[in-house]
């Protein structure tokens, strides 16, 4: 029997494809391969051969249609597959069109508002890996367009906008920007001065603890133990280390009621922050749902 590691990257591709498509679809055939890798229907015949030699109780010979089918009592997959990795293949339209499924049958996750410009977020990860100053000319909803000088050292993503997270040096603290207010950014060939700058930004470095569980307000969660069971819950409540900087972003997309009262009102809010105290002194806190407003750009 062959060890996976010691494939040929190609051939450990197209296997993976292979269990992929029996896995999700149910079946696969040689054309399947021979169109998918311009494989010859010689070459296509080995790799079913290699991968039942790999797991023979996962597939069978249907001599009706040529096809190869899924053994469903006795699958057990080869190929590591996180759940990510999988959704991300089912928004590939390659893979829709393979499996029959196409966007009007739910596939597609919605449509980004906002993407940023690839040429300044080629800028910014210059900057990041060699430690450069940023001077940028920037957007704010509040102060309007302005000139910013900053030491960008990570990125991050709230769901909508895609943040860079800087030391500003007129203002003399760390902030977050999205990259999508920067109107445009080059790069000081200096090299900063200060290269353990990030260690300081104690807010990036600080993680914090949430407890997220069913709204306690019935009007809202008529049944929680559907909300455990939708977000696999444990004892009630599911618990997830986030950063400082961030978590007050993820708080307002995941739409969580984070006063202390559990107050807010609403279909919306699913889910409460009980341990409400762990966002004390966090620089993102106002921007969690319920909590006073934060002076962010």
């Amino acid at each position: 029997m062959n060890r996976l590691d010691q494939l040929p990257k190609n051939v450990y591709d197209r296997l993976e494809y292979l269990e992929f498509m029996l896995r999700f679809r149910g079946w696969i055939s040689r054309s399947d391969l021979t169109d998918r890798f311009g494989l010859g229907e010689a070459a296509a015949t080995r790799d079913i051969r290699l991968y039942k030699e790999l797991s023979p109780d996962n597939l069978k010979l249907n001599q009706s249609s040529k096809k190869y089918e899924i053994l469903d009592d006795s699958f057990h997959p080869v190929f590591d597959l996180p759940i990510q990795s999988a959704l991300s293949k089912l928004r590939k339209r390659n893979i829709c069109d393979a499996l029959g499924i196409s966007g009007s049958n739910g596939s597609f996750s919605p449509v980004r508002l906002v993407l940023p410009d690839v040429d300044l977020l080629a800028t910014i990860t210059r900057a990041i890996s060699v430690g450069a100053q940023l001077r940028t000319v920037y957007r704010s909803v509040k102060n309007g367009q302005s000139v910013k000088n900053l030491v960008p050292h990570a990125l991050f993503d709230n769901g909508i906008h895609w943040y860079m997270r800087a030391f500003d040096l007129n203002k003399n603290s760390f902030r977050s920007y999205a990259l999508t207010r920067i109107c445009n950014a080059h790069i000081d060939r200096q090299v900063n001065e200060h290269p353990d700058l990030k260690l300081k930004d104690f807010q990036w470095s600080r993680m914090v603890s949430v407890e997220l569980t069913p709204h306690p307000n019935r009007k809202n969660v008529p049944h929680p133990e559907t909300i455990e069971y939708d977000f696999d819950m444990k004892d009630g409540a599911l618990k997830l280390m986030v950063r400082a900087a961030v978590v007050g972003y993820w708080l307002h997309y995941w739409n969580v009621d984070c006063t202390e009262d559990h107050s807010l009102k609403g279909y919306n809010y699913q889910l409460w922050l009980r341990n409400h105290q762990t966002l004390y002194d966090v620089e993102s806190r106002g921007i969690a749902p319920g909590l006073s407003t934060y002076d962010q750009d």
